[in-house]
């Protein structure tokens, strides 16, 4: 495609329309960046990257960082020099870093101070040219590294771009959830991410009015994709801080009048039960929106007592992840309330089809694995071709996600093909059972999985953690059961736990739960009995 320098040079357009606005809140430093003084760091940047770090294109640039302005800066550079990014989670193992840098072999690492030790193991086992320490402007870190301050301090440096880019080239490296196994890299190119911003900001109305507090972490696809990106796109503001707390979240609210809040139930359970939220003001929000996993109506209902607009959302890294939205600013508040449990209706741009396992479309209410395709959807796994080919497939992504689309278009996630069970020849959808038992007073999280039966081959076993100073029976939970869901829906096998595992996003991660406590018997791992 002609490119003529626009293709990555995406700060440099944005600041020519309205440099002056502020762009980027950074909270722990208390600063502000425009955009054009975004666009001036992400030049020194990519000049570093290209003169001294010898960075050309297709090479990889990789962070291991919390959220802070450096990374907004990394992603402008490596767009201005056709190079990739790829940010890092650091709270995987040192082994699983090692084994993911190996892979993908960046020329340079940045990384946040706090994570040097990590660095310093690194450093034995991977081979990085360049290593650069986000110093925060002069401390004193022991190390001979590079510093992002000296790079932040130079002087007249020229406006970069780069020709040679097409929309088809990666600019992203983004990790899967890595539940089984070492997370796998998404390739996400240029058309992806646009296409992706396009999708919210023609779906949601998204100007440079807008606003939000990044609650995911930019190691995640949601926190580059779910706002991050398409308000920026759009001119408006973000707001970034580097550890979540929920006191924090709804102050910044209050305080700063953001306009949309995206993240995981999680997140959204822990803002609640401060003590704060009752009288945080929510009135410049126009929704809240989860996503990442189900979440549970009790704690909708507490947001919408409050008259926020609170609903649900769907996406994954390898097909946006801006795929389904309840579009709340369309809904009635009839409309929201009933349709809670959706998932909402295909974005902008993305294409969605319901299939059996041969391929063939199904009609409404008629169960089968989600699939999507459209401009937005990612270009296989770095260096994995084995796992890009049973995923996408003839333009389609395969999400193994068992959905359904109501007569009105709303569509509904029902399981995961692989999470799904058979009890007695009867298929269980976990969600379905996990919605149930989030309706029995006292249980604060839970996670249903199939467990073996030597009569049903395969029976239910809820994984649950309780509210702080509540007790409950597996007796009481089955009698709460018994009016909401089928006998075989029913789980056999009940384990009370102090804490469901979850991944860095606040995800329940139903394969952990299984190695866990994936034996058919009763657990009281709270009170000692298993």
């Amino acid at each position: 495609m002609f490119n003529n320098g626009w293709i990555g040079n995406y700060s440099y357009f944005r600041a020519r329309i309205n440099p002056e606005s502020e762009a980027v809140y950074e909270i722990d430093t208390g600063k502000h960046f425009t955009y054009q003084e975004l666009d001036q760091r992400a030049d020194k940047l990519a000049e570093y990257l290209k003169k001294t770090a010898g960075v050309s294109k297709g090479d990889r640039v990789a962070f291991i960082s919390r959220n802070r302005v450096e990374m907004i800066d990394a992603y402008y550079a490596t767009g201005k020099a056709a190079a990739i990014l790829v940010p890092y989670n650091a709270r995987l193992s040192v082994d699983e870093l090692a084994q993911l840098i190996n892979r993908e072999t960046p020329v340079v690492l940045f990384y946040e101070e706090v994570f040097s030790s990590i660095v310093k193991e690194l450093k034995a086992r991977v081979s990085v040219s360049k290593y650069v320490i986000l110093d925060d402007n002069g401390s004193e870190a022991d190390t001979a590294d590079d510093r992002y301050s000296g790079i932040m301090n130079k002087q007249n440096v020229k406006p970069v771009w780069n020709a040679e880019s097409e929309l088809e080239d990666i600019h992203l490296i983004i990790h899967t959830g890595g539940t089984t196994g070492l997370p796998k890299g998404g390739m996400i190119s240029h058309r992806s991410m646009l296409f992706n911003s396009m999708n919210e900001i023609c779906t949601w109305g998204i100007s440079h009015v807008d606003s939000s507090h990044i609650l995911l972490p930019l190691f995640h696809t949601g926190g580059w994709n779910l706002l991050t990106l398409p308000i920026l796109h759009a001119g408006g503001r973000i707001i970034l801080n580097r550890t979540f707390d929920p006191s924090i979240a709804l102050k910044i609210i209050d305080d700063e009048k953001t306009t949309f809040v995206f993240g995981a139930a999680t997140i959204f359970r822990m803002m609640s039960e401060v003590p704060a939220f009752d009288s945080a003001d929510f009135s410049s929000v126009k929704w809240v929106m989860a996503g990442a996993a189900p979440t549970p109506k009790n704690i909708m209902q507490k947001f919408w007592d409050k008259g926020v607009r609170f609903v649900l959302g769907y996406g994954m890294t390898e097909a946006g992840p801006n795929n389904l939205t309840a579009p709340a600013e369309f809904m009635s508040e009839k409309q929201m309330k009933d349709k809670y449990a959706s998932v909402g209706r295909p974005m902008y741009f993305s294409v969605a089809k319901i299939v059996d396992d041969n391929g063939n479309e199904l009609g409404v209410n008629e169960p089968g694995e989600l699939i999507w395709s459209g401009p937005q959807i990612f270009s296989g796994y770095w260096g994995n071709p084995e796992a890009s080919s049973e995923t996408l497939r003839d333009g389609w992504v395969y999400t193994g996600d068992v959905a359904v689309r109501d007569e009105d278009g709303y569509y509904y996630i029902v399981g995961r093909k692989k999470n799904m069970y058979i009890s007695g020849g009867e298929n269980v959808f976990p969600p379905e059972v996990e919605s149930a038992l989030y309706q029995v007073n006292g249980i604060h999280e839970v996670c249903v999985i199939g467990v073996p039966d030597e009569k049903w081959g395969e029976v239910g076993k809820a994984v649950v953690s309780l509210k702080p100073g509540v007790s409950v029976t597996k007796e009481e939970i089955i009698t709460g059961l018994k009016s909401r869901l089928a006998s075989y829906k029913i789980p056999k096998y009940i384990a009370f736990v102090s804490e469901v595992p979850k991944n860095n996003v606040g995800k329940i991660v139903a394969a952990k739960v299984t190695e866990l406590y994936g034996k058919p018997a009763d657990e009281d791992l709270i009170n000692g009995a298993g």
